[in-house]
């Protein structure tokens, strides 16, 4: 397969590299004072040709013909220059760099209109360059070059990220709860129950415009961060009206064609909303069934839908579709723009699992609790809006409105053989879960600026819901005999076990209303710099309603043995309900199943940007965060539980750059930083992982963790659109919220974890970033229109339980954190025929999946090389066709404990906690513009 990837990759090089035309490119800047021209005119003489420059005064205009032209550039108030004879060869970049004189005249009254781009490549390096912070992004233009369906898989592009569980994002080895996510200027909610993340997998590639993470403090970020914050951009005011029609369609090796299981949906599923079908049904009763009556048990049990069977299909290629409309208006002099796109995306997944666990280790030798197979079908449906208007009064004022909503359906089948050694037992045992999660975000931004652009307000008001709703997250144990084949369901006596056969159902809603201001205005001084002062305020107050039910199934006193050995649709049939001879409903709910939390966060800062020198700056300020937790629930025993958490924090921060040339800079940035428990850490509540067999419960004693923060990164940056950096950066934790487990809890190999606070843990780590064209190397076409992206990261970590420590897994990385990340990407991009070809790689070094404890080592999930071949190549000026492979070498996903202690994590001679292959994904499209 390898040498067909070649073949076609040559191949298309060859066919497309001998183009008839060129580029031009260059840099516009004043004559007088050097600085950079934004929004210069540059056009060639006599054809439609042209580009306006960006925020670095960069230009390119690609495609045009091969010939000798004159190069018109002009800019208001500046005196046109022309540029006679210059040459543009086929299949090369010509580059012109021009510096313009002021005119001797003054015009009464200048008006320049122009939307800066923001998504381009080179218009990130520029805001990158410009930040006074420590910041590394990605552009919806290089977005463009994979087959990233979603902000998770975009996001791990970025140096020193990764994702954990396909939607969490970890940053410089600091798991989910350590980053913060801002959609725009905003805080973004939360989709989870069990973890402090947002969801990236729920916003479509398609949708971002631009994404930057910050990964130094500064008192206009927010304190609550200690790997990074991300800033996600959706698009916006459009540069043309247009609309445009996508599909693609993917076919993943071992799932699109095979079988494929799933329960019973009810109509209008495909929809990816709840349609009701497997909810609790209304007749239910609210109140908890262990105060209820023989009849009243009878009821309520018959009155529960029997949907305990797995539908056998065949998994059909995975669907995606978008349509965006992009409108420009003109009323008067305001300039109206409106972004409106709609996505559905209907996906499969089939997964062989190998999954095992071990008891604890008797002289580095440990027995097999269980070895399970477990046959894995998953759908996901996804539905988004994306609803964003821009106005434009002037060139002064701006009021833009962004609206995005996205649904996103989760459906999960397990079918569990193999066997369990430690109870004696080969399951054939099924789970049925479904997971709908959603989020809508609505901001109202403005941005004013006054006194002749000395003065500046930016404001943001708004209003955010997440909500996720698993309606019947059903389980249930059968026992086969290997010797006669025959199955017997397992149903408790005494007392449920809901893990074997049960149903659980949890609602969770979170609202947040947030609004923030900033101030920024320039100062001038004798020596002609500016001093840049600022100051701002936040505000976010949060809710969030949490409900759980968990119900279980018992023996009665002499139930009929003949219905444990026929099917499971038979066992839950209404006669067999009741409360002789059949099954009946042992409620496990519990008072701690439920909680209501708050979170109000008022926040201020002030900072000044001070110019030391023409080429050293300061900028140095102070955050103050107001927040206050506060939680309701109730033990298990309903004794009630009140956590009020009031911390007051101020943030110290200070970011110094020298700019050695134009094109080559330091920074170094100090600030401290905090991390505050999440609610369902707080919350007693505890949650059953079927897939993992571990259980997680809250502790309302967690307290609040101080991060110290020190950076340094030197950046080069050889022209507006190539970057090469090295950064190294230094944490250190006082109080680090860290999860451990639970000694003596648990059985059959189940484990429980909690949260607490660890004594202090460290993070340090470098990061080198290389954007770079090769055209340099040689004199070749090919090269020519070839580019390089590589970063990597090397990360070290260890945290030191304190107290905690006794039994528990100390003195270890933090979990989650790689000591290795590489990301490689080859581009191939002619654009005389529109034609790209993309090489994607990406490896993580082996990290903590879960800590472990005294003889039970740490579960580390391996490293996996995973390479990716994407293309695409337009058609006329309405088509484009693009495909690619995905994951091409589709290396097992394994994790596994370093059991015999030898600490050399070897997969033939350690314990493997868990194995399967993703598969290859092949993956075709099309774009059509319609207008």
């Amino acid at each position: 397969m390898s040498r067909l990837l070649l073949f076609v990759v040559l191949s298309f090089f060859s066919a497309f590299s001998f183009a008839q035309t060129g580029t031009l490119r260059g840099t516009i800047t004043d004559a007088k004072n050097k600085e950079t021209l934004i929004g210069a005119t540059v056009k060639l003489v006599g054809t439609q040709l042209g580009a306006a420059t960006d925020i670095n005064g960069f230009f390119s205009i690609a495609k045009i013909p091969a010939g000798k032209y004159t190069v018109e550039i002009t800019y208001v108030s500046y005196k046109t220059e022309n540029i006679a004879n210059v040459a543009i060869e086929a299949d090369k970049v010509t580059e012109i760099n021009s510096a313009l004189l002021e005119a001797a005249s003054t015009l009464d009254e200048v008006r320049v209109v122009a939307t800066r781009q923001t998504n381009t490549e080179v218009s990130v390096i520029s805001e990158i360059k410009a930040s006074q912070n420590i910041v590394s992004g990605i552009s919806s233009q290089q977005i463009a070059r994979t087959l990233d369906r979603d902000a998770a898989q975009v996001v791990k592009r970025v140096p020193g990220i990764t994702i954990v569980g396909d939607r969490f994002i970890n940053i410089r080895g600091l798991n989910q709860r350590y980053n913060n996510v801002m959609l725009h200027n905003a805080f973004t909610p939360s989709m989870e129950t069990d973890v402090k993340s947002f969801s990236f997998d729920i916003i479509p590639s398609s949708q971002i415009d631009r994404l930057l993470v910050f990964k130094s403090p500064a008192a206009d970020l927010p304190g609550e961060f200690a790997g990074g914050v991300v800033k996600i951009f959706t698009k916006n005011i459009p540069d043309q009206t247009s609309i445009t029609f996508d599909y693609n369609t993917s076919f993943r090796q071992g799932t699109t064609f095979g079988d494929f299981y799933q329960p019973e949906q009810g109509k209008n599923y495909w929809t990816g909303f709840n349609n009701g079908y497997q909810d609790i049904p209304g007749n239910f009763p609210n109140k908890n069934l262990n105060f209820a009556t023989p009849a009243e048990l009878e009821l309520a049990g018959r009155a529960l839908r029997n949907n305990w069977t797995a539908q056998r299909t065949s998994a059909i290629p995975d669907q995606r579709y978008s349509i965006t409309g992009n409108f420009k208006l003109q009323a008067g002099n305001v300039r109206i723009g409106n972004v409106t796109a709609l996505t559905y995306s209907d996906s499969r997944t089939a997964f062989e699992i190998n999954r095992k666990d071990f008891n604890e280790s008797n002289n580095n030798v440990q027995s097999v609790i269980y070895n399970y197979n477990d046959a894995q079908s998953n759908r996901n449906i996804r539905v988004g809006v994306l609803h964003n208007w821009s106005v434009r009064f002037n060139e002064n004022h701006s009021i833009d409105f962004k609206n995005l909503y996205n649904q996103l359906s989760n459906s999960s089948t397990v079918n569990r053989t193999g066997r369990n050694l430690e109870s004696n037992f080969s399951p054939d045992s099924y789970s049925f879960d479904q997971v709908y999660r959603g989020i809508y975000t609505g901001q109202l931004t403005g941005k004013h600026e006054f006194n002749n652009d000395k003065t500046m307000i930016d404001w943001v008001v708004g209003y955010n819901n997440a909500y996720r709703d698993q309606p019947d997250y059903r389980r249930y144990r059968s026992d086969l005999d290997e010797s006669n084949g025959q199955r017997t369901l397992y149903v408790p006596v005494g007392t449920a076990a809901a893990f074997f056969l049960g149903r659980f159902s949890s609602t969770m809603n979170e609202n947040a209303v947030t609004g923030g201001i900033n101030l920024t205005h320039k100062l001038a001084t004798k020596s002609g710099s500016d001093i840049e002062l600022k100051v701002g305020g936040y505000y976010e107050d949060k809710s969030r309603e949490f409900k759980a039910r968990n119900l279980g199934y018992v023996r009665t006193s002499r139930t009929n043995p003949d219905i444990l050995s026929g099917s499971i649709t038979q066992l839950f049939q209404p006669q067999n309900i009741n409360n002789t001879d059949g099954i009946r409903i042992d409620e496990q709910t519990n008072n701690s199943d439920s909680y209501d939390a708050d979170n109000n966060l008022v926040a201020f800062y002030g900072s000044a940007n001070i110019p030391l020198s023409k080429k050293f700056n300061m900028i140095a300020g102070v955050r103050y965060e107001a927040n206050t937790q506060q939680l309701q629930s109730a033990t298990i025993n309903g004794d009630p539980v009140n956590v009020s958490f009031p911390v007051n924090k101020l943030l110290p921060s200070m970011n110094l750059t020298y700019n050695f040339s134009e094109k080559t800079l330091i920074r170094a940035a100090y600030g401290r930083t905090l991390n505050r428990p999440e609610f369902r850490e707080l919350a007693p509540f505890a949650f059953y992982d079927f897939d993992y067999n571990i259980v997680y419960k809250g502790n309302p004693d967690v307290q609040t963790a101080n991060v110290d923060n020190f950076d340094l990164r030197y950046e080069w940056y050889p022209t507006p659109n190539e970057v090469v950096s090295i950064a190294g950066f230094y944490k250190y934790f006082t109080n680090p919220i860290e999860v451990i487990v639970v000694p003596g809890a648990g059985s059959g190999g189940a484990k429980t974890f909690t949260f607490a606070n660890a004594k202090s843990s460290v993070s340090s780590g470098l990061e080198l970033e290389v954007r770079k064209g090769l055209g340099s190397l040689a004199p070749s076409p090919i090269l020519e229109n070839m580019s390089l992206l590589f970063n990597a990261a090397l990360i070290f970590s260890r945290i030191k339980l304190g107290t905690l420590g006794l039994g528990q897994s100390d003195d270890r990385p933090l979990q989650g954190q790689s000591p290795y990340i590489v990301n490689v990407g080859l581009n191939y991009n002619n654009p005389k025929s529109d034609f790209q070809v993309n090489v994607l790689y990406n490896v993580i070094g082996r990290r903590i999946f879960a800590a472990g404890f005294e003889g039970y080592p740490d579960i580390y999930e391996m490293p996996r090389n995973v390479l990716d071949v994407t293309f695409s190549k337009a058609i006329g000026t309405r088509w484009t066709v693009k495909g690619g492979v995905t994951d091409i070498l589709n290396q097992t996903n394994v994790l596994l404990q370093d059991g015999n202690g030898d600490k050399k994590f070897d997969r033939k001679n350690d314990q493997l906690i868990q194995t399967f292959r993703p598969g290859r994904m092949l993956q075709l499209g099309f774009s059509f513009r319609i207008l």
